[in-house]
């Protein structure tokens, strides 16, 4: 969303003084997956590198997003005759799932509205299959996630009263420790202190 990129550009010159900021923050569709990656010119997005020769060797520490969320809101399926069913949007989560499994962070940060806890758009819970595709790629998410991960912004210092989920998911191969226990600690006692 142009927009919403333009936004996070214009946050991040005023409030933290980032520099390059056209290099930094790409505007670009993220189903175009090899573009994105590799690099791409084009009439509606314009000219980039691609997210390999911007990281080139950097190892990364986290990744941080979510997919459009209008196939998981609960108003979207109530609008729609299939209840969202249908809807393209339910899977891109498997084009962040691609970011993550391309560059190997040691955590990703995962965040999308309340109604993802709900969706079931081919019948299976969507947060089940995005729990399996991520642990198939070596990362550990909590189980309790209806349980656990849905917070309030405004008790976080966002200025509306926001519901999201947030995803937390630990690369296996960082911890001898329980990754469960790591992910609850986060969840219910680290978290918190923050509100």
């Amino acid at each position: 969303d142009k927009d919403a990129s333009n936004t996070l550009k214009n946050r991040l010159e005023t409030k933290w003084n980032v520099q390059n900021l056209n290099e930094k923050v790409l505007h670009f569709d993220i189903q175009r997956m090899d573009e994105l990656l590799n690099g791409f010119d084009d009439s509606e997005y314009g000219q980039h590198q691609g997210l390999k020769k911007l990281i080139n060797t950097t190892n990364i520490d986290v990744i941080i997003g979510g997919p459009p969320c209008q196939a998981y809101s609960i108003a979207g399926r109530v609008q729609d005759k299939n209840n969202m069913r249908c809807d393209y949007r339910n899977y891109l989560f498997e084009n962040y799932l691609k970011v993550v499994k391309e560059f190997k962070p040691k955590i990703f940060v995962f965040e999308n509205v309340q109604g993802i806890l709900s969706a079931k758009p081919d019948g299976i819970n969507i947060i089940d299959r995005i729990r399996d595709d991520f642990e198939k790629e070596g990362y550990i998410i909590s189980k309790e996630l209806k349980k656990i991960a849905l917070l309030d912004s405004s008790e976080y210092g966002v200025p509306q009263t926001r519901k999201r989920v947030i995803i937390i998911g630990i690369n296996k191969e960082l911890t001898n420790d329980n990754p469960t226990k790591i992910l609850n600690e986060f969840y219910l006692d680290i978290l918190p202190k923050f509100k």
